[in-house]
């Protein structure tokens, strides 16, 4: 178990914003655009592949729910004759 395990919404949400005003302090304002647009880029990247790995592994999921169904219709074919 990892430590956002344990948090609810609320206290990540709390945190998130601890740690953008302790990164931006004393910070110019292109200096937080530029750090903003950074974590911007960073979280979409991270979305990007938890999406491409969740499409993988439903996408596996179903090619063994396929192959199961074949095996019994087999099975069934065989039970028949």
């Amino acid at each position: 178990m990892t430590i956002i395990d344990s948090l609810d919404p609320d206290e990540l949400a709390i945190i998130s914003s601890i740690v953008a005003v302790a990164i931006t302090k004393g910070k110019s304002t292109d200096d937080i655009n530029v750090i903003g647009n950074f974590i911007a880029s960073l979280g979409a990247t991270v979305l990007t592949i938890a999406a491409q790995e969740q499409y993988l592994n439903a996408k596996e999921e179903k090619r063994n729910q396929i192959m199961d169904l074949e095996n019994q219709i087999d099975k069934l074919k065989k039970d028949l004759k």
